[in-house]
């Protein structure tokens, strides 16, 4: 009723909307038949994401505004909008200890994208509401929030703008941080309401803070003798989210470069894994693919795996698939951090790395893949259940004729490189045992050069300059420092990570790869007692 009255209108929703889990079940049973996704990715990140695929498919209207063309949600889309990205938005963004910030765009809107405000204004003009929303500039719509923030507002709700209600487009251009409540009077320069309840009176009716106490249950998705290993899904520290952009940066892949799973080693022996081989977590139809990783910190019947990986980038790689849609009854928060499956090997009989130039045509086929984008091509990670005929095949994989082969056919090995006019163009290598592919940095390298010399012809199927170290597994991603340099300075004498950092750098930007550091260290003084 009160944003109604500020409003001037009757046509405003008397009841609470759906939340996203919800929603999207609404969708699927056809009570939703237009849906608008901005700025998300729900066909990766909300559980069940087999459904949420499938209701965006049944909806006979899917627009998506997105400053990314291709993710999982866009390639469901009817309509796409092209928006702004961050770097290209002007606003102001409030952080979690309630500070209002003015965001400045750094760079030019890119042809064809719009703001979201603008896009928004635009349909509803369209829809014949122009009149409403005929904003002109983000300071409109500042002014308006801030001014229905002080609507009827007699202190019993603490958010509260009044005092940047009627702000100038010069003052909000000029608007320094400041934290709200900011009452009525108070000048855009002022520090706004730095603490709270500082006076021990809280926002109630009788003024003393209330505790709500809640009775805690455990998760609803329980193992099973069909699924007993517990499922935990979070993040890892070079990707964000469905990694939509950051997939696209190399630098941030050579940490972890496809889905993994972390197994405590008992249970690794219990379900036949091995380490650094593929295996598959089952749940109903939906199933994910990772690397294993021998993990003693994990709990033994638990996994974890990584939430960003999407069908942009790997063929089974969405964690999403192994957590079901249970929510909070209260805040609707799903259940998204406990899920159950199944965990069996995943029986390749081969493992292979391709390497090409940039943006070919995938004319190949593979059990399970993962895209690796490096610095000077593209790359994939490749298993397949079947035999495969590589000197007959190569060139689907490839793009065209090899012109450096070498086959191993009792070890399961082939390794194979194409070269146009002396640029290399693409590399396929082959073994039965993953562990036993080559490492790819210097190849990445080889496609930077515009004619490759004798020598590094010569060492393409062996993938490595031999008079170059092997730097190993990536670990500071910041200075591109493997773990062989680290071992290697620990050999030499450094014992502590702000020598690691003074000899290599590792550890001394970010700092996220520090707990790697330490783990490095320790395992040194473990092997030398």
């Amino acid at each position: 009723s009160r944003v109604a009255d500020f409003w001037g209108t009757g046509a405003v929703a008397d009841g609470p909307g759906y939340k996203a889990v919800d929603m999207f079940e609404a969708v699927h049973r056809g009570d939703i038949r237009v849906i608008w996704i901005m700025g998300t990715n729900p066909a990766v990140s909300l559980p069940d994401s087999a459904r949420v695929r499938e209701a965006l498919a049944r909806c006979p209207t899917v627009i998506v505004s997105d400053c990314v063309a291709h993710t999982d949600t866009t390639d469901l889309a009817d309509i796409l909008l092209p928006a702004a990205g961050w770097g290209e938005k002007d606003g102001t963004v409030t952080n979690s200890e309630r500070r209002i910030s003015r965001q400045r765009c750094f760079l030019p809107l890119p042809a064809e994208v719009k703001p979201d405000w603008w896009i928004m204004s635009s349909v509803a003009g369209k829809l014949g509401f122009g009149e409403a929303f005929n904003y002109k500039r983000p300071a409109d719509i500042f002014r308006e929030h801030a001014a229905l923030s002080a609507h009827e507002n007699n202190g019993e709700r603490l958010f509260n703008l009044a005092g940047l209600a009627n702000l100038s487009d010069a003052g909000y251009e000029a608007l320094i941080p400041v934290q709200w409540p900011v009452m009525e009077g108070a000048g855009v320069e002022t520090e706004g309401s730095t603490r709270l309840f500082s006076d021990g009176r809280f926002v109630t009716d009788n003024q003393r803070a209330r505790f709500v106490a809640i009775n805690t249950r455990l998760p609803a998705q329980q193992t099973s003798d069909d699924y007993p290993m517990v499922v935990n899904t979070g993040r890892i520290r070079d990707q964000w989210h469905t990694m939509t952009r950051t997939a696209n940066t190399p630098r941030l892949l050579t940490h972890r470069s496809e889905p993994y799973v972390d197994v405590h080693p008992d249970d690794m022996v219990a379900h036949q894994l091995k380490e650094g081989h593929l295996a598959r977590l089952s749940l109903g139809d939906g199933g994910y693919v990772g690397r294993v990783r021998k993990s003693p910190e994990q709990r033994r019947g638990e996994v974890f795996i990584p939430i960003h990986w999407n069908r942009q980038f790997a063929s089974s790689g969405v964690a999403t698939l192994l957590t079901e849609s249970v929510t909070d009854p209260v805040s609707g928060q799903p259940e998204a951090k406990h899920g159950r499956a199944d965990i069996t090997p995943f029986r390749a009989r081969w493992h292979a790395r391709l390497l090409v130039r940039r943006n070919r045509p995938r004319r190949w086929q593979a059990d399970y893949w993962c895209q690796v984008p490096l610095q000077y091509c593209d790359s994939w990670w490749l298993a397949g259940r079947q035999p495969v005929d590589w000197p007959a095949s190569m060139t689907e994989w490839l793009g065209g004729k090899a012109h450096l082969v070498m086959a191993d056919v009792a070890q399961g090995r082939f390794r194979a490189a194409r070269l146009v006019n002396g640029q290399l163009e693409a590399v396929l290598m082959v073994d039965s045992d993953p562990a036993l592919i080559p490492e790819t940095s210097w190849l990445d390298r080889c496609f930077a050069e515009t004619e490759l010399c004798d020598s590094s012809r010569r060492a393409l199927l062996a993938a490595r300059d031999v008079d170059v170290e092997d730097p190993g597994a990536m670990i500071c991603s910041c200075f591109q420092v493997g773990e062989n340099q680290i071992a290697g300075a620990i050999a030499e004498g450094a014992e502590s990570v702000e020598a690691l950092g003074n000899s290599l750098k590792c550890g001394t930007n970010c700092g996220s790869c520090i707990p790697e550091l330490r783990d490095l260290l320790a395992l040194s003084v473990r092997e030398s007692a």
